[in-house]
Order: C-alpha cells, then sequence, then structure tokens
C-alpha cells in the first residue's frame, strides 16, 4: 500500500472523530491492537476523553456505563478477530435497554479473508441481530472524501435512534498496512462547527391525553432521561404512581408515589380492591414480576393496558390486549401525562396510599427485628446515597431487592435490566463513575466475580467507586426458585447454587485494592458515610442463601396480614 493510501486511512478516520465531536459526542473507549490503529491513534488526537480498557468484553459494558449517565453515545474502538466478538454481550444489553453505542471494528483486509491469516475472522454483519445499524467497509480510501462525514454523522443518528429507538450502530472497517501515517487534510465540514447530519422532532406530545379512566394507576419504568419531566409527572400526579428504582421517581417525594407496588399486588385484594380500570405504563418494563404478572391478570378481568412512548408492542409481551400509544420519546408521555386533566378517583387513590404506608410501616418493623440481612443491607446503601450520586444495582438480587426495600433512594439508580444478565456489572459501574459521578454498586459474590478482568484497569485519578459485594457464598436468586426444592441438595449447589471456590476479599486485595469485610450493620453505615474516593470493596458477609429465602418468606407473610 502507498503512503498516500496510508495517509488516506489516517485522513478517513480523523475525519469520524471530528464528525463525533461535532455531534456531542464526548467519551471514546479503546481497546489496544494492531490494525486498530489508525482508529486509535484519530480517538487520541480528537479532543475526546479516551479510556484505554484492556478486556473488550468489560470494555463494551464499561462504555454501556458511560452512555446511561450522560444519554449521549460512547465510541468503542476495537482490533480485528475475537476481539469483536468479545462486545457481544454488551451489544446486547444495550440494543435490549436503548442505550446509544457507536462501534468501530478495525478487520483485515478482504484478501486476507478465507486464507488462514491470524486474528481474521468474518465480522461483516456480525452483530446484525441486535444492532440498530451496521455497514461493512472494507476500503475506505474507496469511498469519496465527502462521503465520510455523512457516514460518521449517521452512525451518531443510527445511535440516538433513526428508524427506531437508540441502540447500537456498527461499522467494520478494513485497513491494510502500514498502519501509521499522518492524516492530511480533512474534508470542509458545516461552517458552523455542527454535525453533517442532523435531525429534529416534530410535534411532541407534551399536552393533556384524552380517554383516561379516573381509576388508572401509572406504572413507571426505567428510561426517562428528563428529571425535571419525572419530578413534574410525580409531584402533580392524581393518581398512584407505581416507580420502579430506575425511573427515578424514587428520588421524589410525593403523595401519590407508590414504592411499595410489589408487596402490595401480592396481597389477596390485589385484583379486587387495588386493581384499576387503567393502567397506563411509561418506560422499561418494571424489575418486579409480581408487578407484570398483576398487570396480566388485572386485564383478564377487564382493566384496560395503555402504554406511552416510542416502542409499541415489542417491548411489552403482555398475552392480554394492550393499546400503544406512541409519543415521541419516554420524557414527552410523562409530560403529557403530567398535563393530563383527567382527575383521579380519590377514594380508589387513598387505598393505595393506605397501602404504601401500612407495608412500609411493616417493612420498618420487620428490618429492625433481625438487622443483618441482604435485605437490610440494600435498604441501607438506598438510605445513605445522595442526590449526586449513581447507585448501579445488579442483576439478580440486588435489583429486586432495592425494588423491594429500597423505598425513596436520593441517588440515580443504574441497572443492567435489558438482557438482565449479571455479566459486565462491575464494568458498567467503572463506566458510570468513568462519568465524573460518585458511584456505589450494589452486586453479589458471584457476580462480582465473573466481571474481575474489569479491575485490571480500575479508575483513572478523580473517579470514584465503592463496590458493596453482597457474600452469600453463591447464587442467591436459586433459593427462590423451583430448582431448590426439585433438585436434592448437593446436586443443587453443584449446578445453581455454585458456591465459589475464592473469597471475594482476597481477590479485590490480589488487585491491591483497598478493600474491608462488612459482618454487622453499624460496620456497614460507617463505611457508607465516608465519601467515595477512587476504588474500595465492601465484602459484607452474609448469612447463607436459604435464611434469606426464609427471611423473604416470613415478609411476605407479615406484609399479607398488614393488608388483611
Amino acid at each position: 500500500m502507498s503512503v498516500a493510501s496510508a495517509e488516506t486511512q489516517a485522513t478517513f478516520c480523523a475525519t469520524l472523530f471530528d464528525e463525533f465531536a461535532r455531534a456531542g459526542l464526548t467519551h471514546v473507549v479503546v481497546c489496544p491492537g494492531s490494525r486498530s490503529t489508525p482508529l486509535a491513534l484519530a480517538a487520541a488526537a480528537s479532543g475526546l476523553e479516551v479510556q484505554v480498557r484492556l478486556d473488550e468484553r468489560s470494555a463494551g459494558f464499561f462504555a454501556l456505563g458511560i452512555a446511561r449517565v450522560t444519554h449521549r453515545p460512547v465510541v468503542i474502538v476495537v482490533t480485528s478477530g475475537t476481539a469483536v466478538a468479545e462486545l457481544s454481550a454488551a451489544v446486547v444489553e444495550a440494543s435490549l435497554d436503548r442505550v446509544p453505542l457507536i462501534v468501530l471494528s478495525a478487520d483485515r483486509p478482504i484478501e486476507l479473508h478465507q486464507r488462514g491469516a491470524a486474528q481474521t475472522i468474518n465480522q461483516a454483519g456480525i452483530f446484525s441481530a441486535h444492532a440498530r445499524f451496521s455497514i461493512d467497509i472494507q476500503a475506505p480510501g474507496a469511498m469519496t472524501h465527502m462521503q465520510w462525514r455523512p457516514m460518521a454523522s449517521r452512525l451518531v443518528l443510527e445511535s440516538l435512534g433513526g428508524a427506531e429507538s437508540a441502540g447500537v450502530a456498527h461499522a467494520n472497517l478494513g485497513f491494510t498496512e502500514p498502519l501509521v501515517a499522518a492524516p492530511g487534510d480533512l474534508p470542509v465540514g458545516r461552517s458552523d462547527g455542527g454535525p453533517w447530519l442532523r435531525r429534529s422532532r416534530i410535534g411532541s406530545e407534551r399536552r393533556g391525553l384524552q380517554d383516561l379512566r379516573p381509576r388508572r394507576v401509572v406504572v413507571l419504568g426505567g428510561g426517562i432521561d428528563d428529571e425535571v419531566a419525572v419530578e413534574q409527572l410525580v409531584t402533580t400526579s392524581p393518581v398512584p404512581v407505581l416507580a420502579d428504582p430506575r425511573s427515578g421517581a424514587r428520588r421524589v417525594s410525593a403523595p401519590n408515589l407508590i414504592t411499595a407496588a410489589d408487596a402490595i399486588v401480592r396481597s389477596a385484594e390485589a385484583l379486587t380492591t387495588y386493581r384499576p380500570d387503567q393502567i397506563v405504563i411509561v418506560g422499561a418494563p418494571a424489575a418486579s414480576k409480581e408487578l407484570a404478572l398483576w398487570m396480566e391478570s388485572c386485564a383478564t378481568q377487564g382493566t384496560s393496558l395503555l402504554t406511552l412512548g416510542p416502542d409499541g408492542p415489542r417491548r411489552f409481551p403482555l398475552s392480554a390486549s394492550v393499546e400503544h400509544r406512541t409519543v415521541a420519546s419516554l420524557a414527552d408521555a410523562a409530560y403529557a401525562l403530567s398535563m393530563e386533566p383527567t382527575p383521579g378517583d380519590d377514594a380508589f387513590v387513598q387505598l393505595w396510599r393506605d397501602a404504601e404506608h401500612k407495608v412500609r410501616a411493616s417493612l420498618a418493623d420487620f428490618l429492625s427485628s433481625q438487622t443483618w440481612s441482604e435485605m437490610s443491607v440494600v435498604a441501607s446503601v438506598a438510605k445513605a446515597s445522595t442526590r449526586d450520586e449513581v447507585l448501579v444495582a445488579s442483576s439478580s438480587m440486588p435489583i429486586r431487592d432495592l425494588e423491594f426495600f429500597g423505598g425513596l433512594c436520593a441517588a440515580r439508580v443504574v441497572s443492567n435490566r435489558g438482557a438482565n444478565g449479571i455479566d459486565g456489572v462491575v464494568s458498567t459501574a467503572l463506566g458510570v463513575a468513568a462519568s465524573k459521578r460518585s458511584t456505589t454498586c450494589v452486586i453479589g459474590d458471584l457476580a462480582f466475580l465473573y466481571d474481575v478482568s474489569a479491575l485490571v484497569d480500575g479508575v483513572t485519578d478523580g473517579d470514584g467507586l465503592r463496590i458493596v459485594v453482597l457474600d452469600n457464598r453463591g447464587g442467591g436468586i436459586f433459593s427462590f426458585l423451583p430448582q431448590r426444592r426439585e433438585v436434592n441438595g448437593d446436586r443443587f449447589e453443584q449446578l445453581f447454587g455454585t458456591p465459589p471456590h475464592v473469597d471475594p476479599l482476597a481477590v479485590a486485595h490480589g488487585f491491591g485494592i483497598t478493600a474491608n469485610e462488612i459482618r454487622d450493620l453499624r460496620e456497614l453505615e460507617a463505611a457508607m458515610a465516608k465519601p467515595v474516593a477512587g476504588l474500595e470493596v465492601l465484602v459484607c458477609r452474609m448469612p447463607d442463601r436459604d435464611t434469606n429465602a426464609q427471611l423473604h418468606a416470613n415478609l411476605h407473610a407479615q406484609l399479607a396480614a398488614a393488608l388483611h
């Protein structure tokens, strides 16, 4: 390849990142590699904040964490071969939970394919089942200079949601040696410094909705990135707002805010006293499985279901009949509900208020009676959070415990609930912290160990992440599932309980991380009262998994009695 062609590659890559900067992007995550050299050099010279992560699988979730809290696409640069495949899990999560990412994968030139060349696999369309947009460009130099900016700008728009909602845009780019060269003059961009392609919304749904029923509830999930819209909806709602932790609504104290929906819908009166005529669903599906089952059961008894937002039925695969009312964004849906003129049914609203009060009072009594449990740890972490912090909750149990026991929580809550996996949780939390937000992560011991490679790169100067590990020596969620009853003890532990062979505390110390063992609530509260500085791990030694499951059963019985 000629020197001029190497310069063309470098200029092409520099143009991509110039357009990304013009579009307002701020972060790029780079994984080390040779074939991606033109992209890495262009990223480093772009003015965007560059984060280098060793492990591509971890890097994908790291970028996901940044994108979740900045609401801007994050660029990921990887080299060729299995490095690209390692991003698959993060791509799936971003796709399902509407998080904007731009993947730039370097590729070997086409003449090296199908001939045994190192680090060469079929990368074209590798994410096609999950990416919003994919393009394969085997020779960037074959494109005219005037095509470069539109292509870069399109990657941004596609990741933000071109024809669909936000997700992943993937460009697979073939590069030929030599890979190092200085860029030439970039093709001229917009004179005002803005991106080449622009979009705007017309006809935002920011007026009151029609045909709502007085005896209704609003189920509020995650994904509303406008805090003002959420606060306005919660504080003005004339009907109960059943708020998931990720919705942001639990950061606001309001008369009709319901944080105990999971307990209420388990009650004997769930389909009589508390059944509304209409359920309005806004945002991502809630963490509570019981709430989803209750909504379907209500629908079989005549309750109408209405979803508001940019999504259709794909995100709410309910077996019941649903009306999907499309508005431009979830924020617009929240504003529309806050301006809804239809009043609520005062008597019905009071029933939900009373139930919320009874559950919260009973929960407080229960937690005070057994001060050291997974329940009390999650409740304590939520209570200690502040408004300028982010709380990352892992699947499987931590997000459920936060939903049930967290109540009001000042922090912004983040959780990977697209595919609901436990992979990449530490990486996601590190990405959140990299956005310069004080961050706490609540995670189980298995999920912590699953993502241990994320600890290799740690945090950069000025970032703060506290990881609270619930160490119950295995997979706690399985103690709540039929497998615990139907599989004998040794086999259950082998296949489902899977107690780890290493200690999370020793692992953290092995990485040179500040780590402490926590054995009671007083120690935890003292640790949580300190400001987050750098990377620290708190390993909470919890009672065994079966004891935790029995505590939940006891609590549900107590709450049922309180609501009867």
